[in-house]
């Protein structure tokens, strides 16, 4: 349909409207008499007639493409249809003016800067008010460009430039066209907000050690690609992919995998969530032969926290000498704890060490 469209309005290139007495141009020609509904626009500027005549003359067409004299109603009904577009698109209309209402083409070809068209009321220097039908080359962009495209529904799918309909780079009608690749979308912007979860900030320009924290869990867990340093205290864009990435493996999309911290997504990560500890399990579960998820948990807050230099391994669920270790340098680190200082956790310790 687009190819016999087009076909049909090139084939009228060359025709002129016609002459008053004084030998002046003036607007009268063959196509609006044979556009029904719009016979009363002989000797009026017939650009938009022009391509309603295409339309009406090829099957198929004439409910796909707006049937008016008028540049402007054509602009709106494109608009209407959600089929309007500031990229060229092959076989489409193209509009000029401020608001597309001073002239109208269809396009037959176009490249990175150029556009190619078939044209009605138009002349050699293409002012859209001209004497007859000319091919024209017209910028794509700058001066003297068009204002935006009409996306007719062909049955054979549509050929344009906006990456949301293709992204075909060039086209010409009538030349087989290769499938172009997908044009990817633009990565998103990181994030650039905080948020505050158990009175601790997190998000770009967070600082503190429940920064560092969350740094620390996202390197355990394999999220640390966007780290060209480890984590800090101060969160940055680094932080933010590397938290978006954690979200989207837990299944988050769209603003919840933004990569500044929920509650859910935090908790998951941490094990808890910050200003709410999780119940101390008791001392029975920390000690010489203990083996249990806690003390696992225990050694990855105490590395989060900074105090995981006594760990050559793990650390993990079995308890070892080097958990002692940490947990006895975390407790000599808080005067709350100094004066009990002897390496196995207690309720305060708990409290301290995952608030």
């Amino acid at each position: 349909m687009r190819d016999e469209f087009v076909s049909l309005l090139t084939s009228q290139e060359g025709y002129h409207e016609g002459r008053d007495s004084s030998g002046a141009w003036n607007n009268h020609q063959k196509y609006s008499p044979a556009v029904p509904g719009l016979e009363w626009s002989q000797d009026q500027a017939w650009c938009a007639t022009f391509t309603a005549w295409g339309a009406t003359q090829t099957e198929g067409m004439a409910d796909r493409w707006p049937i008016t004299a008028s540049c402007w109603n054509a602009v709106q009904w494109w608009k209407e249809h959600s089929r309007f577009t500031e990229y060229p698109v092959l076989g489409g209309p193209f509009y000029m003016g401020t608001s597309g209402q001073d002239h109208v083409g269809v396009v037959t070809g176009y490249d990175q800067n150029t556009i190619w068209t078939i044209e009605g009321n138009t002349n050699t220097s293409g002012s859209p008010q001209g004497d007859g039908v000319y091919v024209r080359q017209r910028p794509r962009r700058g001066p003297g460009s068009p204002y935006g495209y009409g996306v007719p529904d062909y049955p054979e799918g549509t050929i344009s430039a906006d990456p949301a309909l293709g992204g075909v780079p060039a086209a010409r009608v009538g030349v087989p066209q290769v499938p172009a690749e997908p044009v990817p979308a633009p990565a998103p912007a990181p994030a650039r907000h905080q948020t505050t979860i158990g009175g601790l900030s997190y998000g770009y320009g967070a600082q503190g050690d429940q920064v560092t924290a969350v740094g620390a869990a996202l390197v355990a867990a394999g999220f640390d690609d966007h780290y060209q340093e480890g984590p800090g205290p101060n969160w940055t864009d680094a932080d933010t992919e590397n938290y978006a990435e954690y979200q989207r493996s837990l299944g988050f999309t769209g603003a919840d995998a933004d990569g500044v911290p929920g509650e859910a997504s935090l908790r998951q990560l941490l094990g808890y969530l910050p200003g709410s500890a999780p119940d101390f399990p008791g001392r029975q579960f920390f000690g010489s032969g203990q083996n249990n998820d806690y003390v696992r948990q225990l050694g990855e807050q105490l590395v989060r926290k900074g105090f995981g230099g006594s760990y050559r391994v793990g650390p993990g669920p079995q308890w070892s000498d080097a958990d002692r270790r940490a947990v006895q340098a975390f407790q000599r680190s808080r005067p709350e704890l100094a004066g009990d200082a002897d390496g196995y956790p207690g309720p305060l310790t708990w409290r301290l060490l995952f608030s």
